[in-house]
């Protein structure tokens, strides 16, 4: 068996039918069944059972399919090492970015475009949970989150840290204010940011404890886009980092400086701690963590 079959293999397994594993690899259908049939003849196991058009693994399939993708990661990452002898000008950057870590971004790509021209990218946007994943799986190469985070076996450096502001809608009585003190927040109705993985909501909720108040929250909710919706409509109010409010003001929304607090909300690039990173990953890290910077190897 060699490493060709074993991503046919992957194709079957992922796709769940000869015909789209096909599609997805680019040839005719007979041959990969000829592919899998031999596969299972060498191996002396069945690998899949179809369950009508559907194809499910069996234990020694999914057996397979577990080290078949670590066997091929391997393989990847080897070949990459070895090619990426040049001084990482040309290539792909796989970035995966969280919800309320988005906002700045383009503006880092923009400048990193400036130094390295050649560079395409790929840009990907979840939770915590799934940039893990991603990560682990080599989908993306470093990701840019909100901190804190539970993103295990990653080095994490922290960006530029900024302070948290109140948005309310424009027509409501705190809109006639600048600011206001983290310990009055927690007498409004308030939305809070609850994306999986992220210890913001924690982070919030014991600094209130600090100030002795409990905040009358009314709605978690982890997409910002949609908390700006809720404000603009008058449904609450909102705790969001500066950076969200600068990307999406618009003049349905008044934002007030929240005083009294020294909690505060920092960005982070981080990266799997066990996984090569390309020399443009390193560029990018070291561009924006000048000061720490990414590992050499």
């Amino acid at each position: 068996m060699d490493i060709r079959q074993l991503r046919y293999f992957i194709a079957i397994a992922e796709e769940g039918q000869i015909t789209a594993a096909a599609k997805r690899l680019q040839m005719a259908q007979p041959p990969l069944s000829q592919q899998l049939k031999q596969m299972e003849d060498e191996l002396g196991v069945a690998l899949v059972e179809r369950i009508g058009k559907r194809i499910e693994l069996t234990e020694a399939g999914a057996t397979l399919y577990k080290q078949a993708l670590n066997i091929t990661h391997q393989l990847e990452e080897a070949l990459t090492e070895v090619k990426e002898t040049g001084d990482g000008i040309r290539g792909m950057l796989s970035i995966g970015v969280s919800a309320l870590s988005a906002y700045r971004l383009p503006e880092q790509i923009r400048q990193y475009q400036q130094h390295y021209p050649l560079i395409r990218y790929q840009v990907w946007k979840g939770d915590t949970q799934l940039l893990s994943d991603w990560l682990e799986k080599r989908t993306i190469e470093v990701a840019i989150v909100r901190l804190p985070h539970s993103l295990g076996n990653c080095v994490t450096i922290p960006l530029e840290e900024e302070p948290f502001v109140l948005i309310v809608p424009a027509g409501s009585p705190l809109s006639m204010n600048n600011e206001i003190a983290m310990r009055d927040v927690a007498q409004h109705p308030l939305i809070m940011p609850s994306t999986p993985g992220l210890g913001i909501y924690e982070m919030l909720t014991k600094e209130f404890t600090r100030l002795g108040v409990s905040p009358h929250v009314i709605c978690e909710c982890p997409d910002i886009s949609l908390t700006v919706s809720l404000v603009a409509a008058g449904v609450a109010t909102a705790l969001i980092p500066h950076s969200a409010w600068e990307t999406h003001k618009n003049e349905n929304i008044h934002c007030l400086m929240v005083t009294g607090t020294s909690v505060s909300s920092s960005a982070a690039i981080v990266w799997h701690a066990e996984r090569h990173l390309s020399k443009a990953a390193r560029h990018f890290i070291e561009m924006f963590a000048p000061k720490t910077g990414a590992p050499d190897s």
